[in-house]
């Protein structure tokens, strides 16, 4: 629906309008107190090692990683479909009208100069404008304010988003007044009202230098017309460093409008690389408790080996302030992003676009539920560490090493010997060999 841009009266200057972590258990390679001990068994290698952990850890599933494909595809549908139409470019329109201008109360001197003027600035916009002129007393009666008969007089004459409607009005008594004298300057007042479509292009802060323009000229006591035409001139150069393709203005406003996108699409494209990731990783995963006081025990078979992971009661312990801190700053702006969106769809509804405003609105309820969740759930996760912790007897032992070690084999008692052992041998005849004996009787001694 088209919306008030501003406007300006007599001393009253111009105005501007309506414009539209982790929260799994605690993991460690260390025993801290309150932890269970965990056998990490890789089924493609074999290989076993051992963690320790507050909850027995959970492996990613297949529905995380088609969950967050599902949702990054519809976030950056949406916030694409948001960005390609905030891309500065001229209104492709399929109306008839032309700019006009409504001279009612005789105040323009060259109305044909004026209509020119805004032809040309619908040439390079695709906007049309159109000026209107009356008396203050032919809408006062039946309108709050001339915002409202501006609105009027745009809903009444045009069915599309893309007109750019100007009423300028005076009281009655101050004509007689600039007829008598070219200088006077009446007790205006003016109020613009524009298109949907036309807001890329008809910005906020755009729209407020156009109403310096016009104020500084219709508070000199310029011709009415003259005030509008110096007015869309300066409009139409603004314009036209933004839409044409290569010059400066245009590249920072196609920067701009892309910025939010790839800074969007790079944090869901982390996300699911590293949900992919994990799935991938757990996907050759099982986890077996495995009591503290129990040795861990090495396959007896295959090509298996186990990796013993050592423990330190110094280490561990329940999460520390600083990561809890950490996690939540990080967390909330998310929540923020969330009723953000929600609040700006209910604008849009009130104001402009409802069928975007409603995507937005369930967009945004339906992010700042996921992020709800999480940050629930992170907050349960450290009163539980931290009760686990206050439930721990504060000496903890530290599991025994039961490994069967060899043991030491007992001295054997040393032989006592005889000293008569360790005489001089005597020579024995009957003990010698037969060939000895043999030679002996032959004589050879």
């Amino acid at each position: 629906m088209p919306h008030s841009s501003g406007g300006g009266s007599h001393g009253g200057g111009s105005h501007g309008g309506s414009h539209g972590g982790s929260s799994g258990p605690h993991i460690s390679t260390h025993y801290f107190a309150g932890a269970s001990r965990y056998r990490k068994h890789h089924i493609s290698t074999g290989r076993d090692e051992y963690i320790y952990a507050s909850s027995k850890p959970q492996k990613a599933g297949l529905g995380s990683v088609i969950f967050m494909s599902i949702f990054s595809a519809i976030f950056l549908g949406g916030t694409g479909m948001a960005v390609l139409g905030n891309l500065p470019g001229k209104l492709k329109t399929h109306y008839l009208d032309t700019p006009a201008v409504h001279d009612s109360i005789d105040v323009i001197a060259d109305d044909d100069a004026l209509t020119g003027t805004l032809c040309e600035y619908q040439e390079l916009t695709g906007i049309c404008p159109v000026i209107y002129t009356t008396y203050h007393e032919e809408w006062k009666s039946d309108y709050e304010d001339l915002e409202s008969y501006s609105y009027y007089m745009y809903t009444s004459n045009f069915k599309d988003e893309a007109h750019f409607v100007i009423v300028y009005s005076i009281p009655v008594s101050d004509l007689e007044f600039m007829q008598e004298d070219p200088d006077y300057v009446p007790h205006f007042k003016w109020e613009a009202t524009q298109g949907n479509d036309t807001d890329p292009i008809i910005t906020e802060n755009y729209f407020l230098k156009f109403a310096d323009k016009v104020q500084d000229g219709l508070e000199s006591g310029e011709d009415t017309g003259v005030a509008f035409d110096e007015a869309f001139k300066f409009a139409y150069k603004k314009a036209e460093n933004t839409l044409k393709p290569g010059t400066r203005g245009w590249f920072a406003s196609v920067m701009g409008a892309f910025f939010p996108l790839v800074i969007i699409a790079g944090f869901l494209g982390l996300m699911l690389f590293l949900s992919i990731r994990s799935y991938r990783r757990d996907k050759d995963v099982e986890y077996d408790e495995v009591p503290l006081d129990v040795e861990p025990q090495q396959p007896s078979t295959g090509n298996y080996h186990s990796k013993y992971v050592s423990y330190d009661l110094s280490k561990g312990g329940p999460v520390p302030k600083g990561a809890k801190i950490l996690t939540l700053a990080i967390t909330i702006p998310f929540a923020v992003i969330g009723i953000s969106l929600i609040g700006a769809g209910i604008g849009m509804v009130s104001n402009a676009d409802r069928s975007t405003g409603i995507f937005m609105i369930l967009f945004g309820i339906f992010w700042t539920a996921i992020i709800a969740v999480t940050i629930i759930k992170m907050i349960v996760a450290f009163a539980k560490a931290k009760k686990n912790t206050e439930d721990t007897p504060s000496a903890v032992s530290k599991p025994v090493d039961t490994t069967s070690q060899p043991q030491p084999v007992p001295a054997q008692e040393q032989p006592q010997f005889d000293p008569q052992y360790f005489s001089n041998p005597q020579s024995n005849i009957e003990n010698d060999d037969e060939d000895y004996k043999r030679m002996k009787k032959q004589g050879f001694e």
